[in-house]
Order: C-alpha cells, then structure tokens, then sequence
C-alpha cells in the first residue's frame, strides 16, 4: 500500500467506506461519483497500479468477485446488464467498475448522476442482499 493512495487508505480504514463486500484480497464499495445508480467498484486489497501489474490468479480472483457482485447488482437494481471497465488513471490504484446498464439508456461515462439523501446506502444494502 502507498500512503498517499485513496484507495489504501480506505482499504486500511483511514477513510470511511462502507463495503459491500470483502474477502481477503479485494473489496468492494458504492461509487461516490456514479454513472448510473448502483455503480460500485471492485479493488484488490494490495497497491497495484494497473491490472496487468497484478499476478496471473489474484486478477482471475477478482474476475470472480467481479461476476458475483454483477449478479448481485442485476438483481438489486433490475439493470439489464453491468458494464465493466478496469482503471488505474484517476487514481493510482487498480478499480474495476461496475456499472448497472438498461437496453437503450444512452449511458456515457463522463455524465455522472447523483444519489439523493440515504439513497446510496439504500443501494448498497440491497446489492449485499442477494450475495
């Protein structure tokens, strides 16, 4: 872990995020800044910039995260299907995002929406409903 990494810090608790989920290596938490509701990301626990920096089977274990949480997501938002894309530029740290999507919503990355009072919270707890 670097020090100066968000995504470290929230991973060593120096900053507060509620996850929906956690095992050993990844975790996973609702996404501040969403795209559409119910958008989480996905990151392993150890400091890695880019996926390709990350050994062969922790990124095939969180290819599994992945798929579990999408199947979750489907359910709790009744999205059609996830998007996924895989990021380390906006911060230094590999994110997989999850992104909830409907046939035909016109979706585009750089249009983010905002949760109302609570409602991100009310995402998050029935996302780790159907895990």
């Amino acid at each position: 872990m670097t020090g100066d990494c968000v995504f470290c810090k929230i991973v060593k608790g120096e900053i507060k995020s509620d996850f929906i989920y956690e095992n050993h290596d990844f975790v996973a938490f609702m996404d501040i800044n969403p795209v559409t509701k119910g958008h989480c990301l996905v990151i392993p626990k150890k400091h890695y910039r880019f996926f390709v920096d990350m050994p062969e089977q922790e990124f095939a274990d969180a290819n599994k995260v992945v798929h579990k949480l999408s199947k979750s997501l489907l359910k709790a938002t009744d999205a059609d299907f996830i998007t996924v894309g895989i990021e380390g530029m906006d911060v230094h740290h590999v994110h997989i995002h999850l992104i909830p999507r409907k046939m035909g919503d016109k979706v585009v990355s750089y249009n983010r929406t905002k949760y109302d009072d609570g409602e991100m919270d009310d995402y998050a707890e029935k996302i780790k409903s159907f895990l």
